[in-house]
């Protein structure tokens, strides 16, 4: 198996030594899609992952195959979602997604998921792109500059890993309302300076094998 942006192996133990306790509740879960391309990320962790549970609301309005890709770093392409291809897989908390919309107006897309928010790793595993989902529920944002980067010996704040040489200056979302890329970043002369829930961000990274943790607080 590829390694996925997110972590799935705890994403599903989440789910499978959570789930079943009564503390943790499943709450609904809503993405905002517009009409055109939507980059996204997961805020829970889905209960039922499989894509077309995930988007069931999107696939009573329209036909999937082929509206939502993501992106495999270690292959460099996208991989669309297919009824006739496995290789998509179940939908991350972590990843990032992007999901086209064909129909006028905006769906609020609703799935039931596990709220297991808090400081999330995200692989970042090859030099070059990575598409990432903002993975928590609350808090709603964090700022660019509060991410950390580390290469499994040295931890640094964003800024340093910047300076360090370890992944590029500024992330890039996708406006759905403008229909162009907004540049992200924690030097005042970016679009804007924190991630979102609910949105997907590309990160670059410089060199391999590096993890950007999101703080949950």
């Amino acid at each position: 198996m590829k390694n996925r942006t997110g972590f799935a192996l705890l994403a599903a133990t989440m789910v499978l030594g959570i789930a079943v306790s009564a503390s943790a509740a499943p709450v609904t879960s809503t993405i905002t899609l517009g009409k055109g391309w939507n980059m996204i990320g997961l805020p829970t962790v889905p209960l039922d992952p499989a894509p077309e549970q995930v988007f069931a609301d999107l696939a009573g309005t329209q036909d999937i195959e082929g509206a939502i890709v993501r992106w495999d770093p270690i292959a460099r392409s996208n991989v669309p979602y297919s009824t006739l291809d496995p290789g998509f897989g179940n939908v991350l908390i972590g990843d990032g997604y992007w999901v086209l919309k064909t129909t006028d107006g905006t769906l609020n897309n609703n799935y039931q998921g596990v709220d297991v928010s808090g400081d999330h790793w995200i692989s970042l595993p090859r030099k070059g792109w990575t598409l990432m989902g903002y993975p928590n529920n609350t808090p709603a944002s964090v700022d660019f500059a509060n991410l950390l980067v580390t290469n499994g010996i040295e931890t640094k704040t964003i800024d340093d890993a910047i300076n360090a040489g370890w992944v590029s200056n500024y992330a890039f979302t996708w406006d759905n309302g403008v229909r162009s890329l907004l540049s992200v970043g924690s030097d005042g002369l970016t679009d804007l300076a924190s991630l979102e829930k609910g949105k997907g961000y590309w990160f670059q990274s410089l060199v391999d094998n590096l993890a950007l943790i999101v703080p949950g607080s």
